[in-house]
């Protein structure tokens, strides 16, 4: 399944229990692996031209709009491009992207104010930066404001 070279149309599947892996070649080929579908195929019409489509493909496309907008809004300030060898980084990188994408969601949600991804993601390392600056200057922790508070 994994080097064989489909044609526009052509589908792979295999199943296992309630396992199906299938193979489908569109414009490019397309890997899933769902335990809900399986390799079920519907005709369908796009742009005048009918093809047979995986059943778990329509699903997919009809229901993938959050899964999308996540990557839309997570690709232009992704962290952690380059490779790392410790895989305990790599998951800590991995995890902070959503996290941080997610807490900026909340935050617009919250307070009402629309402000910009990146200028969210600015403020907690300019927070950070002046926590590092303060303590390089030896002002102790009473001296310094209590909180850095997210503004829009």
């Amino acid at each position: 399944m994994k080097d064989k070279k489909l044609e526009e149309g052509e589908i792979i599947a295999r199943h296992l229990g309630p396992v199906t892996v299938l193979k489908w070649c569109d414009k490019r080929n397309v890997k899933m692996v769902s335990t809900y579908h399986s390799a079920d195929t519907q005709r369908v019409s796009n742009q005048g031209k009918k093809t047979e489509k995986p059943l778990c493909m329509i699903d997919y496309n009809h229901n993938m709009g959050g899964v999308n907008l996540k990557e839309q809004l997570l690709h232009m300030y992704m962290i952690g491009r380059k490779k790392m060898t410790k895989w305990y980084i790599r998951l800590f990188k991995r995890l902070l992207n959503p996290t941080v994408l997610n807490s900026f969601v909340i935050y617009r949600q919250v307070t009402g104010i629309n402000i910009q991804q990146l200028s969210y993601r600015i403020q907690p390392v300019e927070g950070l930066f002046k926590i590092y600056v303060l303590r390089r200057r030896g002002v102790h922790r009473d001296e310094r404001h209590p909180t850095t508070r997210f503004h829009g």
